[in-house]
């Protein structure tokens, strides 16, 4: 073996010593349990109110959405949110949701994991079991507007995802309301609607 692949393989069993080895850090923004408890409020999934809720202990850095929304507050916001994941965030128990729930970590999810029935590639979940993962938050500079998201899963084809858009309303946490379009004054004298462009993403205000 050459002096230089010796010297690379070195390098790369180190790195992933590295990255093995590097905790994910906890998770310390109040506001930020404070809009998971509003996002989940609104993902309301029929027939799961008397359901303990799942939730991965570990944020997941979701790339959904991300492009500018022609609003300064919530593109701050967007920008927050990129920075706040590039990293993932070990959650604490700080959600006040009004019902039971269990935050659980890689393993214990991994474990809930059943092989397809049908000896197929698709692996699912014990029936009525859903995972819910969330993202960090993004908050504009004053914490009034904030951005999330958020999935469950219940199989390996089975399952949804949504990002949210908050603000904060006399201390509440609420879907956000966008502002009024501008109007744009015609050489004639009238007024139209100025429309910026369209998105695909499907956004929950």
């Amino acid at each position: 073996m050459s002096r230089n692949l010796a010297f690379l393989l070195g390098a790369l069993a180190l790195f992933g010593q590295t990255i093995k080895e590097t905790p994910a850090k906890t998770y310390e923004v109040p506001e930020a349990y404070e809009v998971y408890a509003a996002a989940l409020a609104l993902d309301h999934v029929e027939g799961d109110e008397s359901r303990e809720l799942l939730i991965a202990d570990t944020t997941v850095p979701f790339s959904h959405c991300l492009e500018t929304r022609s609003d300064r507050q919530v593109d701050a916001a967007i920008e927050d949110y990129k920075k706040a994941n590039r990293v993932k965030w070990l959650l604490e128990r700080k959600l006040k949701l009004g019902r039971t729930y269990k935050l659980l970590s890689t393993k214990e999810i991994e474990a809930l994991r059943l092989p397809d029935p049908q000896g197929g590639f698709f692996w699912r979940f014990p029936e009525a079991v859903r995972i819910r993962s969330i993202s960090a938050v993004g908050f504009n500079a004053n914490k009034t507007v904030a951005v999330v998201e958020m999935d469950f899963e219940c199989g390996g084809q089975c399952g949804h995802g949504a990002p949210f858009i908050l603000q904060k309303h006399k201390g509440e946490w609420r879907r956000y309301s966008p502002p009024p379009p501008p109007l744009v004054k015609n050489p004639d004298g009238t007024y139209t609607v100025e429309m910026s462009g369209g998105s695909a993403c499907q956004w929950s205000y």
